[in-house]
């Protein structure tokens, strides 16, 4: 196994991973089945200079070239704010900063339908955090090693909202998903569940080891577009991988914008992915008709396939998130909802730490660059041709060899861009030939890290990026789109002349 690209540990089927003071936890899944093993934890500092008598002196001359671990996160904590001042830097996530160190990641040696799923939704009286609030329906569908069941969770067959809440939670522990889905749980469902399990003395003990699940304090945002973000507040579930297919529609719509919207039905039908005969109702009228006993049957009825649809949407989106997963040290909750340009920053992190190099620092920002062209004759054509240069960056990074010798001595970077390339290609011909999707799949990830290469180099604070070599890459790409231009039109865009 190349280790560059997946990190210097084979352990396989890793499903989950809980950091603890002086160990992790990593949560093992094969045929349905978790196991877990506990193995040593360090916390680790790295600075430009050494700091005190604990730090000890990494290989090479990049910028952080001092190491410190602590067994505690206190204590990690307590030296970080003492030393606030200088120079360090570390990764503050205490999971991903256990994969850099140790070399792991997620479902190697996997396929998707490997892994055991739960995929959930709610039906509720409204949207707010009020005196009227409440849960009506909990529909569930669980997929674990190759079997697929589905339950409901009613109102009506619980004393308080609270007990159906907290024995949804305890038959969520009894099935032991390593991934929970739902659509715009983050937004909506895990808040709602929350508020109206607490109001009744309940919370949401949905961990594997019985712990309630975890809201972060503070507000994070999912880039929508260019212009939108949507606001929420991450949680998190002890051992367990909690994914928002709202998130993956729109990674997966990035490229084509064909959704008229990012709700679940509309895409589900969009994308044809109804469940047949299935029992059909209007959701928006279903907390003014559930009281009624001939309506409430056919809400039960339509409610017990909810939940396929977010599995199915899992289905068609989640795939190239997953396998890049294996590669990326971070788990698989923050690359669904995280950019790809600190995934890569990470891969190339540990590919010097787990050498016992030392790392560079990021270069911010100082000038913009230029960036594309864009030039057009507006008007209505006929008999047209349409041209596209096939990862035309990425080409151009291995044909000039742009990266920063002086960041990047080892040549990592152009190791990765290269690899990514040549596996994509391997498993681009494998699709075709044998029509195995697993194939597809795989080379949509590698395409993940091969496209994001350009926009890697051009981040600010990111440690391996490299801002003069975007610059460069962008020249070279003018440079060939100009002289396709001007091969295919006469069109000088230069000198303006035909």
């Amino acid at each position: 196994m190349n280790k560059l690209l997946y990190g210097k540990d084979i352990t396989e089927r890793i499903v989950g991973i809980e950091p603890q003071d002086d160990f992790s936890e990593i949560f093992i899944e094969k045929d349905g089945k978790i196991s877990s093993e506990f193995v040593p934890n360090k916390y680790w500092i790295l600075a430009h200079e050494k700091l005190n008598n604990g730090f000890i002196r990494l290989r090479g001359d990049l910028h952080y070239k001092w190491g410190i671990q602590f067994t505690k996160r206190s204590e990690y904590q307590k030296f970080r704010n003492v030393f606030k001042a200088n120079d360090t830097f570390s990764i503050y996530d205490p999971k991903e900063s256990f994969m850099v160190n140790k070399g792991l990641t997620y479902y190697k040696g996997m396929s998707l339908k490997d892994v055991s799923i739960l995929s959930f939704d709610i039906e509720s009286t409204g949207l707010k955090h009020d005196n009227d609030a409440k849960v009506l329906i909990i529909s569930n569908t669980i997929r674990k090693n190759g079997t697929v069941i589905r339950k409901l969770f009613t109102h009506d067959e619980f004393d308080t909202n609270g007990e159906m809440i907290d024995e949804w939670c305890q038959w969520v522990r009894d099935q032991d998903p390593s991934i929970i889905c739902g659509h715009n749980i983050f937004g909506f469902d895990f808040g709602y569940l929350a508020f109206c399990a607490a109001r009744d003395g309940y919370q949401l003990q949905l961990g594997r080891n019985g712990s309630n699940l975890r809201f972060e304090d503070r507000e994070s945002k999912f880039r929508k577009d260019q212009t939108q973000d949507l606001h929420y507040f991450k949680a998190h579930i002890y051992g367990r991988e909690i994914i928002d297919t709202m998130f993956l529609s729109i990674k997966y719509d990035i490229a084509s914008k064909k959704y008229e919207s990012y709700g679940l039905k509309q895409i589900i039908k969009q994308e044809g992915l109804e469940v047949k005969d299935r029992q059909f109702y209007d959701a928006s009228t279903i907390r003014d008709k559930y009281k009624d006993p001939v309506e409430w049957e056919k809400i039960k009825k339509y409610a017990i396939h909810d939940a396929d649809d977010a599995l199915a949407l899992f289905d068609l989106m989640a795939p190239s998130q997953f396998y890049w997963t294996q590669i990326v040290p971070k788990s698989f909750q923050s690359i669904v909802s995280g950019a790809t340009g600190s995934q890569i920053n990470s891969i190339m992190i540990r590919s010097y730490l787990q050498e016992a190099h030392s790392i560079p620092k990021a270069d911010e920002m100082r000038e913009s660059f230029e960036g594309a062209i864009s030039a057009g004759s507006p008007g209505i054509y006929t008999n047209c041709l349409k041209w596209d240069v096939a990862s035309l960056y990425p080409s151009i990074i291995l044909q000039y060899q742009i990266y920063s010798k002086d960041k990047d001595p080892e040549k990592n970077f152009l190791k990765m861009v290269e690899t990514l390339t040549k596996e994509r290609l391997k498993n681009k011909k494998l699709a075709k030939e044998t029509g195995n999707r697993y194939y597809k799949d795989l080379e949509q990830s590698q395409k993940i890290g091969i496209n994001s290469s350009y926009g890697f180099m051009g981040a600010p604070g990111l440690n391996f990026n490299y801002l003069k070599g975007a610059s460069e890459v962008t020249k070279y790409g003018r440079e060939i789109l100009k002289t396709a231009i001007k091969w295919a039109t006469g069109e000088d865009l230069d000198n303006g002349k035909t």
